[in-house]
């Protein structure tokens, strides 16, 4: 065999050593949805929004990372949307944004499958009996669930990156939330979504030297919360901020990431087999 060939044959192994065939694709977003901050589905597509600084609107975008559809919510307002939760016949938008601890308005919006807001919910932390601005509040929350007749959410500490997690009604109404259980996350929770199908539960979250995290708890269950842990998942990203999660009906994960400076909005469906355990 000449020499030439065999550099030819030496350049391919050195290219296909480096190909990992299961390597996430990352599908680029519009600037439309620049700070995607919820996930969840629509047929095919997903349906997401942005956090403070856009107008009350849902966004449909298929997997191609494609503008859809824009959908404005009527009525509502956004003051900090965070994360979008859903069932078989509403959507839940997370407006309870508190970066510094100071809001009374926290606010989940039920909006109909036609995207017609149909009423809200207002929510307080039982505990909270200061509202003057805290950087590392603990009354923060960027992750929605939607779990059977309750809706879920997961704090944001910015002190302790613990996430305690708080349960309500569906229904509206004004409710004031205490603590179900203090989870050790090690990470400032963004989104979570929970399929009952698998009873898989699945957070996002980061730390502020910016590395990002998948957290996943399999047989996830309020009954046996006391039992439940959470594995954790280094994604491998670099410019990003990942702010939402979604599991589709085959199980399967996708997650959401904003720009963040030079970065761009992108989806990415993740495979947890790819994932190194922490």
């Amino acid at each position: 065999m000449s020499h030439r060939y065999i550099f030819i044959i030496f350049l391919l192994g050195s290219f296909l050593s480096c190909f990992n065939p299961q390597q996430p694709k990352i599908i680029a977003l519009p600037n439309t949805v620049e700070e995607t901050s919820g996930l969840a589905s629509s047929g095919e597509d997903f349906i997401t929004h942005n956090d403070s600084g856009d107008d009350a609107k849902l966004y449909r975008i298929n997997k191609l990372g494609e503008l859809v559809n824009t959908y404005p919510i009527v009525g509502a307002l956004n003051r900090d949307w965070e994360d979008l939760a859903q069932d078989d016949s509403l959507y839940y938008i997370a407006d309870t944004g508190n970066n510094y601890g100071k809001r009374k308005d926290l606010t989940i919006y039920h909006v109909d499958k036609n995207f017609m807001l149909q009423d809200s919910i207002k929510i307080r932390y039982a505990k909270q009996d200061s509202f003057n601005k805290n950087k590392k509040t603990k009354y923060d929350a960027e992750a929605l669930i939607a779990y059977g007749d309750s809706l879920l959410v997961f704090s944001k500490n910015r002190k302790s990156y613990n996430s305690q997690l708080y349960a309500f009604p569906k229904k509206a109404g004004q409710y004031s939330l205490t603590s179900l259980k203090k989870f050790k996350v090690n990470a400032l929770i963004t989104g979570g979504d929970y399929s009952a199908k698998s009873k898989r539960m699945a957070l996002t979250g980061y730390l502020p030297n910016r590395s990002q995290y998948l957290l996943v708890a399999d047989n996830f269950s309020l009954a046996t919360i006391d039992d439940i842990e959470f594995k954790r998942y280094r994604l491998p990203l670099k410019q990003a901020q990942v702010e939402a999660v979604k599991i589709l009906d085959n199980d399967s994960i996708w997650i959401s990431s904003e720009g963040e400076g030079s970065a761009i909005p992108f989806l990415q469906k993740i495979d947890l087999n790819s994932l190194r355990q922490e």
